[in-house]
């Protein structure tokens, strides 16, 4: 493939930011689908990973020890701002703890950045979300956030079926996360992000109640999403501005799994990250929904996007001032239950 190529850095080499998956052995297989950051950016053509940032020596030596071998070059910094002046990056990852993303964001975007993925969530206060907004929009800068599930084909076909109004109109959302990490900010942004994008509308309000034990947690006080301990699970009732009622509910347990059944005038969607079927009213006849077969998706689909904005224009899937719509939920649940559980509208004041 032809055509210039795009130099890449990533803030934060945690798993998602540094993992590099396992290869088939004695298989006609090749490509691991990329699942992190730098994982992607090896996979994606005419994109070239020049420098990585971490605070932690030992995750600069533990990525020197994975990817070695492919990039043997690789120039490593502690200070993100430095990198940032050293290399001009044309993409920035952030992958750094969920409180820490603003700066990087707001720094890359003034120095001149074309694109940034950023991890979700896109921060943790509205206030950090709306100047990292106001930077890259004043800068041109395009900024996509990972909600991943926005480019997985199960999500992506059963959201085409729902916009068709082959059954009708959308009617209720009811979305179900379980597992150890079933944690508010660390997956549970995952979750209602792809709430508000089946929903196709804008969150009304709320009432919503969260684990028992976080009376204290009146706003983000997570570890980056590594202590499950600090970041509760929580479930809600959420209203949209065009009549759609979605139900969230998730429990931290031993069995993980996520579950969305999105209810029409005239039958039903139900969808999981790995399959997904269509059940018609009246007949109840079902069927498997079957996307197409793709290269990519997640981070490798992240990352291809990226190039294309940046060569043809238009949005990314996962724009920030959506990922601002699923942030200012999250506070919207912790704000009702503090309220003793009352109803909260929307916008935040």
């Amino acid at each position: 493939m032809s055509g210039r190529e795009y130099r890449a850095v990533i803030v934060g080499l945690t798993g998602i930011g540094a993992r590099r998956p396992a290869e088939a052995e004695g298989l006609p297989l090749y490509g691991a689908m990329p699942m992190s950051h730098a994982s992607a950016y090896y996979r994606t053509p005419r994109t070239r990973l020049t420098a990585v940032c971490d605070l932690r020596e030992e995750a600069l030596d533990g990525f020197r020890e994975s990817w070695n071998d492919v990039w043997p070059d690789m120039r490593y910094y502690v200070d993100y701002r430095e990198m940032l002046e050293a290399e001009s990056p044309d993409l920035v990852s952030v992958a750094t703890s969920d409180h820490r993303h603003a700066d990087i964001v707001v720094d890359a975007a003034e120095r001149g950045t074309a694109a940034i993925l950023c991890e979700k969530p896109l921060a943790t206060t509205l206030e950090d979300a709306d100047r990292m907004i106001a930077a890259t929009e004043a800068n041109g800068t395009v900024l996509s956030v990972d909600h991943s599930r926005r480019w997985y084909p199960h999500y992506l076909k059963a959201r085409e079926i729902l916009r068709s109004g082959e059954i009708g109109p959308l009617r209720t959302i009811e979305c179900e996360m379980f597992g150890p990490r079933s944690m508010l900010f660390r997956n549970g942004t995952h979750a209602l992000d792809t709430v508000c994008f089946l929903a196709d509308g804008d969150p009304l309000w709320l009432v919503a109640d969260l684990e028992d034990g976080f009376e204290h947690f009146t706003e983000y006080r997570g570890g980056g999403g590594k202590d499950a301990a600090s970041d509760p699970y929580a479930s809600a009732y959420i209203r949209f501005g065009n009549g759609v009622r979605a139900f969230y509910n998730s429990f931290k347990t031993a069995f993980s799994g996520w579950r969305f059944v999105m209810t029409c005038e005239d039958g039903r969607v139900e969808a999981t990250d790995t399959s997904a079927r269509l059940i018609r009213g009246g007949t109840f006849e079902t069927s498997e929904i079957v996307p197409e077969h793709y290269m990519m998706h997640s981070k490798g689909a992240l990352v291809a996007e990226l190039v294309h904005l940046l060569e043809h224009g238009g949005d990314p899937v996962s724009p920030a001032r959506e990922a601002r719509k699923s942030l200012e939920v999250i506070l919207g649940i912790l704000k009702s239950h503090h309220a003793g559980n009352t109803r909260v509208d929307f916008p935040l004041s």
